[in-house]
């Protein structure tokens, strides 16, 4: 990417050695303006008397003289790009350009807009260019770069070729990098590479793009043998080598693959490229290989943040924290990869228990990827140590910056709270936010849940019933009323017709599943019980369900298959504490680690 206007960079339209050169040349040219402005017809030389006249013979014809407003125009944009006002020096060339049509000037806007990446300025400039110099490579491989860009492939090849017939290299492979990303796209122009490699079979640029145009409608073995052959008549061209790797991992050889960048990587020690393939790849294969290779890319590129992450991540999933540390803390350095550098630095601090810097660095993270995890963590850290204001603080200035994702904080955060079973201070907190929302399901159910674990059962059944009216067939509202039913033994014909609905909307989910069979159980109906159960278990192993389908086998009189489908409940969740409350209301005295060593 070029860099931004006023960056300090190299990379300037002028740069500022050349001014004095070009206020001097600009005068020049200027007077030269104004005396053509003022002498009409050029005053020519007498011949003596009596010689015969003077012709004045010229290998080139006089350049054609700008209006004066043109060169003043002009004159402006030189010095604006030499103050780095570079949208200034845009604007002034790109009228200029269209309105002398002269070829040197839509060149100089053309260089100007793609400097700043004004892809619109850079597209017409760039055609008006290789419309005025028609033999000039250069105008007619920009002109072929700006259509790429634009999506126009098929007028861009009109120029590649164009280029490739004055002996330019046309970046053949970059329009088929384009046109492999959309497949319609690709079936379109194929004919067009396929017609090029035919023209240029020598040409290794248009031939590898044609291969990479087979790859992409999965021709690998034809697309295999090409840049094979590419490989033989251009051996220093490694795009060949490395698309053959990509091909032999198409065709699932991805030892080969290996096999052929490790030998390349050792003829080819600095190629970048190459390395960097080859680490990819080992990533599956060999991961301490690949964190080898990636080290070596930063040494190679000791300021290339991705080459750091790459290395970082790598120690990092390692358990290789303290090499991975200062990795992450060069990126913040170097200004890249901020967040991720944040999130991973609050994950050390936070396996080494400080949680203070693990909050500070998960408090850094920005919006993207990490942003929803890095705040689960860091407020988890804090409620767990107690820090319950600063979690309100940094959930109030999350709703502040994010006034449209206000519900999503709200919610989680009376997450967090319920998790450390503060039910009360999270029913306030929802309470705060359905003032704000009064419509809001997931709010409106939320509270319904807080009711329940408060006790409330009235409060809990309202907060559904309202639900239901806006949306009579929510299966979700319709099961969970129903489940909650079920243990008041006078609504049990409430609930199974709840639950029925339910099952008639979602019949596979096996949350409504468990749910018939034990309505079905507290009916009587043990066989339609387990029935259900068993089923529900299958889809979903989940202690709850395990406890459900224990206590009908028990009460069937099946003990040794309740005990041990208790202790797969437990094996599922450890700190289940609904399989032990089922065995002290059934009386059960048997310990289920003492039935598994029995058994």
């Amino acid at each position: 990417m070029l860099p931004a206007p006023r960056a300090a960079s190299p990379a300037r339209i002028l740069p500022p050695s050349t001014g004095k050169y070009l206020l001097a040349a600009a005068l020049t040219l200027l007077l030269g303006a104004c005396a053509q402005q003022q002498v009409a017809v050029p005053v020519e030389a007498q011949p003596a008397e009596g010689a015969a006249p003077a012709h004045i013979a010229t290998s080139e014809p006089a350049p054609r003289p700008f209006p004066i407003d043109t060169f003043y125009t002009l004159l402006v944009a030189e010095v604006a790009g030499n103050r780095e006002q570079y949208d200034v020096a845009l604007a002034n060339y790109f009228h200029q350009a269209e309105r002398t049509q002269d070829a040197g000037v839509a060149a100089r806007a053309t260089r100007i807009a793609r400097f700043l990446n004004a892809r619109r300025a850079a597209l017409r400039s760039a055609q008006l260019w290789a419309e005025l110099e028609p033999d000039d490579p250069e105008a007619q491989l920009a002109a072929t770069a700006e259509l790429t860009l634009a999506g126009d492939l098929e007028s861009a090849l009109v120029h590649a070729e164009k280029a490739l017939k004055l002996g330019g290299d046309a970046p053949l492979q970059s329009l088929a990098a384009t046109a492999v990303s959309n497949r319609e796209l690709t079936e379109k122009v194929m004919p067009e590479f396929r017609r090029l490699a035919q023209v240029y079979p020598n040409n290794g640029e248009v031939v590898l793009a044609y291969a990479m145009m087979l790859r992409a409608t999965e021709q690998y073995p034809e697309a295999l043998a090409i840049v094979r052959r590419v490989q033989e008549q251009h051996p220093d061209l490694l795009d060949a080598p490395l698309l053959e790797s990509h091909l032999l991992v198409d065709q699932e050889r991805r030892q080969e693959a290996i096999q052929l960048l490790d030998k390349l990587v050792s003829i080819y020690p600095r190629e970048s490229r190459l390395r960097l393939q080859y680490a990819r790849l080992l990533i599956r294969e060999d991961l301490a290989l690949a964190q080898q290779q990636f080290a070596e890319l930063v040494k190679l590129h000791p300021n290339d943040g991705n080459m750091i992450l790459s290395l970082a991540l790598i120690r990092y999933e390692t358990d290789n924290l303290e090499a991975a540390k200062p990795l992450f803390e060069r990126l913040l350095t170097l200004e890249q990869h901020e967040s991720a550098a944040h999130f991973y630095l609050g994950g050390i601090a936070e396996q080494e228990n400080d949680t203070p810097t693990a909050v500070t660095h998960y408090r850094k993270v920005e919006p993207g990827n990490d942003y929803v995890e890095a705040i689960t963590r860091g407020t988890e850290l804090l409620a767990a140590t107690g820090q319950n204001n600063d979690n309100r603080q940094w959930f109030a200035e999350l709703r502040q910056r994010h006034p449209d994702q206000s519900e999503h904080f709200y919610l989680m955060e009376a997450q967090l709270l319920t998790k450390h079973e503060q039910n009360r201070e999270a029913l306030d907190l929802v309470d705060q936010a359905l003032a704000q929302n009064s419509e809001s399901g997931r709010l409106i159910y939320t509270r319904a849940l807080l009711n329940d674990k408060l006790g409330n059962a009235t409060a809990f059944e309202q907060g559904l019933r309202k639900l239901l009216d806006k949306d009579p067939d929510n299966a979700t509202i319709l099961n969970a009323l129903g489940y909650k039913l079920i243990e008041d033994e006078t609504r049990h014909d409430e609930a199974l017709q709840l639950i029925t609905k339910a099952l008639e909307l979602r019949p596979d989910d096996p949350a409504i599943i468990d749910s018939m069979g034990w309505i079905q159980y507290r009916l009587g109906n043990h066989d339609e019980a387990v029935k259900y159960l068993q089923q529900a278990l299958e889809k979903l192993p989940d202690h709850e369900i395990a406890a459900h389908l224990g206590e009908v086998l028990w009460v069937q009189g099946n003990r040794e298959k309740a005990m041990a489908i208790w202790q797969q409940g437990m094996k599922l969740n450890p700190q289940s504490k609904i399989i032990p409350a089922t065995l002290k209301r059934l009386q059960i005295n048997e310990s289920l680690e003492q039935h598994a060593s029995d058994s």
